[in-house]
């Protein structure tokens, strides 16, 4: 099964941070194709970078194009407003980015790895948090 990589760990493999590079070792042997990543992350951590210096700067973006970038399409609009509704109604508040990221990982079944709790609210979504 695929990995789809949340910002977190982005920018934890682009600092070279020890702990998740081996954390996700072992889940790369288990989910052998190669991670992607959402346009969301992508906006993320673009914008994370808008402060560092021309070299830095370029180094990270062609770090992150190394990644294959998740479609939208017409079922992940309808995936989004069920999840938006269901959770909204609940009233359980969740972000729309979030929601987003989530109802393209649903679309294509794949697992999404993060370090961010606030996916644990999110039930359908087939995840590893860090």
């Amino acid at each position: 099964m695929t990995l789809v990589l949340d910002t977190s760990i982005l920018i934890d493999l682009e600092r070279k941070n020890s702990e998740t590079i081996n954390k996700l070792k072992n889940f790369i042997e288990i989910h052998q194709s190669p991670a992607k990543i959402t346009f969301i992350n992508e906006f993320e951590f673009l914008f994370g970078v808008k402060e560092k210096n021309i070299k830095n700067k370029e180094k990270s973006i062609s770090f992150l194009y190394n990644f294959d970038i998740l479609p939208t399409t017409g079922k992940t609009a309808t995936i989004l407003s069920n999840l938006k509704y269901k959770y909204d109604k609940n009233g359980i508040a969740i972000s729309l980015a979030d929601l987003l990221i989530a109802s393209m990982v649903i679309e294509n079944n794949f697992v999404f790895l993060t370090k961010d709790k606030d996916f644990e609210k999110i039930t359908e979504l087939n995840k590893i948090i860090l």
